[in-house]
């Protein structure tokens, strides 16, 4: 029950109570402060409680509790580890013992880190909200012009290969979306179907990719590693691993819309064994969220599994590693490789390949890299589709495309290869690629 401030605790029931909003009479003084209240030696409705402490360094100074309410924005590639993080409780011990409100049942650390803040719990600062940003208005793209310029440039007879380079090859991520849907309101055909149309070979997949934007050209790829003779073992990890929740979420309604089948049907019939498995893994969309803190105690029992499925006896458990690290955000991924190191003395990107070997490790090491380095990683990619007799034209697409959406990383990306080879990615795709094709290759590297 709650008492309106100036309560009189002490009274018997049905005492008048006094009025401590009305102005005193004339020559009478002010009734004590409110805060004061319940008047000197009233008993308490808290006797018994142990008093509220506020966690020290809660908030910041100069910061209001506001500020905990999103988490911070991302920082750029590749993150950099920290382990200033909150010590939580481990699994099952939670809260610790003698902490306030013992009514909490016990938590799965990994899942679900213990709140900050609370009364006696000694666990510092809160962290950010968990959970996603909140989503922000975004104002309708007019694509007027591209949609008219797309037109004109498939209309009659022959293509202006050019025109559509000049509008798909220097989009971002928006406005091909709104190019793609007003070019089916205003012109009534799908864009998609009319690129086919009008283009073929390398130009085509390059068009027609870009044209899809950062979500369906990744079922897109998917589709194409799958069909046909063989796997195209790449093409088919960089679509599916390493992706977060939401992003496989999407990716599956998407494969499963475009090319009637789900995408783990899709994988079960090309892929076989153990990567088999690892594939499910990772579409069975378990991942840590990125937000999660990293909590020392899960790293320590993880690296701890890893090093024991690592050397057992009748050999690598390669399953259970593949489930530690298809579950983990890319924070715990680089501290797991910095506790083995550590722990070890061995580096843990030689330990994947030492323990696995053919598409299981290039899996693997995709996760692994892209968690410690992904500009670096990537960098490596891109020349490794053009390394060597013959250019990888459709893992080169395939990854100068997906490099391409996000601005900021590719400039990272860019910095990366030319620190690495020595060259400069424009140039070093302008001199692999030919044709139209090549010109659309080096407006998506630009």
């Amino acid at each position: 029950m709650s008492y309106p401030q100036g309560y009189n605790y002490g009274a018997p029931p049905g005492a008048p109570q006094p009025n401590y909003y009305a102005p005193p009479g004339p020559g009478q003084p002010y009734p004590p402060n409110p805060q004061s209240y319940p008047p000197p030696g009233a008993p308490s409705p808290y006797a018994g409680q142990p008093p509220y402490q506020q966690p020290q360094g809660y908030p910041p100074p100069g910061q209001s509790q506001q500020y905990y309410q999103h988490p911070p924005p991302q920082q750029g590639y590749p993150p950099q580890p920290s382990y200033n993080q909150p010590q939580y409780a481990p699994q099952g011990q939670y809260p610790p013992p003698g902490a306030h409100n013992p009514q909490y049942p016990p938590q799965n650390a990994y899942q679900h880190p213990p709140p900050h803040g609370q009364p006696g719990m000694p666990y510092g600062a809160p962290p950010p909200h968990h959970g996603p940003p909140p989503q922000q208005y975004v104002a309708p793209i007019n694509a007027t012009a591209d949609v008219d310029a797309i037109y004109r440039a498939c209309k009659g007879f022959g293509t202006d290969e050019r025109a559509l380079i000049n509008v798909l090859g220097c989009r971002d991520a928006p406005t091909i979306d709104a190019i793609r849907a007003q070019y089916t309101t205003r012109i009534g055909r799908d864009l998609i179907e009319t690129l086919e149309k009008e283009t073929s070979g390398n130009f085509e997949t390059a068009l027609v990719s870009t044209a899809l934007g950062p979500i369906e050209s990744e079922a897109y790829f998917a589709h194409r590693a799958i069909v046909g003779v063989g796997t195209k073992e790449s093409m088919l990890t960089e679509a599916i691993m390493g992706k977060s929740n939401q992003q496989i979420a999407t990716l599956k309604t998407v494969y499963q819309r475009k090319y009637g089948e789900t995408l783990e049907a899709a994988v079960r019939s090309d892929l076989s064994g153990k990567t088999e498995q690892m594939f499910v893994m990772a579409l069975a969309g378990n991942k840590l969220e990125e937000w999660v803190p990293v909590d020392p105690h899960i790293v320590s029992n993880e690296v701890r599994a890893l090093r024991a499925a690592t050397q057992g006896r009748i050999g690598t458990d390669q399953i259970q590693v593949c489930s530690i690290l298809t579950r983990a955000n890319d924070a715990y991924i680089r501290a797991y490789a910095n506790d083995y190191k550590r722990q070890y003395a061995q580096d843990f990107v030689n330990m994947i390949r030492k323990e696995f070997s053919g598409h299981m490790e290039a899996a693997l090491l995709y996760i692994v890299k892209g968690a410690i380095n992904k500009a670096e990683r990537d960098a490596e990619l891109l020349e490794d589709s053009m390394a060597g007799l013959g250019t990888k034209d459709e893992l080169l697409i395939s990854r100068l495309v997906r490099a391409h959406w996000d601005k900021g990383h590719f400039a990272r990306v860019k910095a990366a290869y030319s620190s690495l080879y020595k060259k400069d990615l424009t140039k070093r795709v302008r001199g692999e690629t030919s044709g139209d094709y090549g010109k659309m290759m080096v407006a998506l590297a630009t």
